[in-house]
């Protein structure tokens, strides 16, 4: 009898803290933000995350989010009340992945300034060291050599704003914000206030269980460490000593 009772308290035991395991906050360094859910930190159980929302740890403990298709950035803040987070090339040179990036394929979206900003296409184009002053041009420092300026040009700009003569394609990029250079020195993305809608206030939340579709429910507070396993595991190590000297007498 003794055998089956320990075998109990293990399952019992081992589903706690399964469950328990998403509700844990954690974070790649002091310094860094706080992951939980709708993230989950790459090597977490799927259900401890929103698809699309896996973050992984650099050797250097940076966050690092991967957006379609394998651009890799920085996570320096999320903000899971305004549904938003902070983001860096890690070489401060974002233009240089632009051309395979696809948010359309992934959760998030550039978060714009003002209801005036918009999202525009630009075709990038290496010219020689020809002195130009165009409208709708952004020059791109990181991308450029000294005698081979590289320039993102609007794709709304005229053939009587912009001399390209002298220059030569290289790619187009579809919906960024304006000026592109400027995304070098970080930029924000958000996501759907759906996910976890009404839970920030006061409650957090998860997704729910046996739902063939991606949705999400809310919870109480989660655990700032193992603290929270102790007490769900408690009261069944407790039952197990009760049971345990019962079979005693």
């Amino acid at each position: 009898m003794m055998f089956f009772l320990f075998l109990f308290v293990t399952i019992s035991l081992d589903v706690a803290v399964s469950q328990d395991d998403c509700l844990v906050s954690s974070s790649c360094s002091h310094q860094g933000p706080l992951i939980r859910f709708p993230f989950r930190l790459k090597g977490q159980p799927d259900r401890c995350g929103y698809p699309g929302f896996e973050l992984s740890c650099t050797e250097k403990n940076e966050t690092i989010l991967e957006l379609p298709h394998s651009v890799k950035v920085l996570v320096k803040n999320i903000s899971y009340e305004s549904h938003e987070m902070m983001v860096q090339d890690p070489e401060k040179c974002l233009p240089r992945q632009l051309q395979n990036l696809s948010l359309a394929a992934s959760p998030f979206n550039f978060k714009l300034s003002n209801q005036w900003e918009a999202l525009y296409d630009f075709t990038f184009f290496n010219c020689s060291s020809k002195k130009r002053e165009m409208s709708y041009v952004d020059p791109i420092p990181c991308l450029s050599l000294p005698d081979y300026p590289v320039y993102a040009v609007m794709s709304t700009a005229g053939i009587r704003d912009v001399d390209l003569s002298s220059c030569q394609k290289m790619y187009n990029i579809s919906a960024v914000p304006y000026p592109v250079s400027e995304l070098s020195k970080g930029f924000s993305l958000n996501w759907s206030s759906e996910i976890c809608r009404n839970c920030e206030e006061s409650m957090k939340c998860k997704l729910k269980s046996n739902s063939k579709e991606p949705e999400t429910e809310c919870i109480g507070e989660p655990a700032t460490g193992a603290g929270k396993k102790v007490v769900t595991a408690g009261p069944i190590i407790g039952f197990f000593l009760l049971l345990v000297a019962v079979s005693v007498l």
